[in-house]
Parts: C-alpha cells; sequence; structure tokens
C-alpha cells in the first residue's frame, strides 16, 4: 500500500506542477485480520467488542478501540489483556494475534508456522528470507526440537 501526502502548490510566477512525496504505508497484519474476520461473518464491530473479553482479567474491549486499531489512531503496542481479548474475539490463538501485533507495531516479520495438529512455530524472520525459505527454517528448528525432545521422553 502506499500513500501520498498532499503537496502544497507554490505560488507566484513559477507555476510548475507541485511536487508529491510518496511515502510507503507500513503493514497493518492485525488490522487487515481484523477487517477480514468481520466481513467474513457479516459481523459488526460492536458484536466484535462484545465477543472481546480477556481470560485473565476479565476486561473488555471497546468498540471504539477497535475501530482506532482498523484506523491507525493506536500508536503503541497495545497491552497484552487487550491482545487477549482481541483473540478471544477473533476465536483465534492468543500468540498469532501477538505476532501480528509485533508485525504491525515493531514492524518485524514474523513466521506464524502449524507444525502439526495443535502445534505452531512462531519466530522472527531473517530479512530478505521468502516464504519458502521460512518453511524451511521452521521444517529445520522443528527437527532440532523434536531431536532433544525425545531423549526426555525415553528417560521417563
Amino acid at each position: 500500500m502506499m500513500g501520498v501526502i498532499a503537496a502544497r502548490k507554490s505560488r507566484g510566477a513559477d507555476n510548475r506542477m507541485p511536487s508529491q512525496r510518496v511515502t510507503p504505508q507500513p503493514p497493518t497484519p492485525l488490522s487487515d485480520c481484523i477487517r477480514d474476520y468481520v466481513a467474513d461473518k457479516g459481523m459488526s464491530i460492536r458484536t466484535l467488542a462484545l465477543r472481546s473479553v480477556s481470560g485473565s482479567t476479565g476486561q473488555s474491549l471497546t468498540a471504539q478501540w477497535i475501530t482506532d486499531v482498523l484506523s491507525g489512531r493506536v500508536s503503541r503496542m497495545p497491552d497484552l489483556w487487550r491482545l487477549e481479548a482481541l483473540a478471544a474475539g477473533l476465536e483465534m490463538d492468543p500468540d498469532s494475534v501477538k505476532a501480528l501485533a509485533i508485525s504491525q507495531w515493531i514492524g518485524w516479520d514474523i513466521a506464524d508456522v502449524r507444525t502439526g495438529p495443535g502445534e505452531r512455530l512462531i519466530f522472527r524472520v531473517p530479512t530478505g528470507y521468502t516464504t519458502e525459505q521460512c518453511a524451511r527454517l521452521a521444517d529445520e528448528l522443528m527437527q532440532v526440537i523434536n531431536s532433544t525432545a525425545e531423549p526426555e521422553r525415553e528417560e521417563r
């Protein structure tokens, strides 16, 4: 996505076309996920807010806060209870929502790879890695994790 900053028209004898600056917009994976979810479910932001309750604190999100996230008015990484509540509302794993938030507010590329039934590996993607390279890296990491877990299982 590219955004355009409005340029000022210069006044005076020189009436050339005003210059425009094009600045890249940062990725918004969490906002995109929220938009996709409400569109897919045919749900309002208000309904999503009513479903978004933190399991650990009992606190609820407001429709205004979700709207602020969608419009880019939340300038810093949300508190963990908010991400947990949003995960409940979106019917997602809290760690996946945290990974999306890290991408959106910190700017890291994060891989969230399903490695088996109920298992995921979430990691920061090295700069320049392709999707295929991330998948290979995830496979290699899972092999290392599984190889270190096997001796523990045998000891029991």
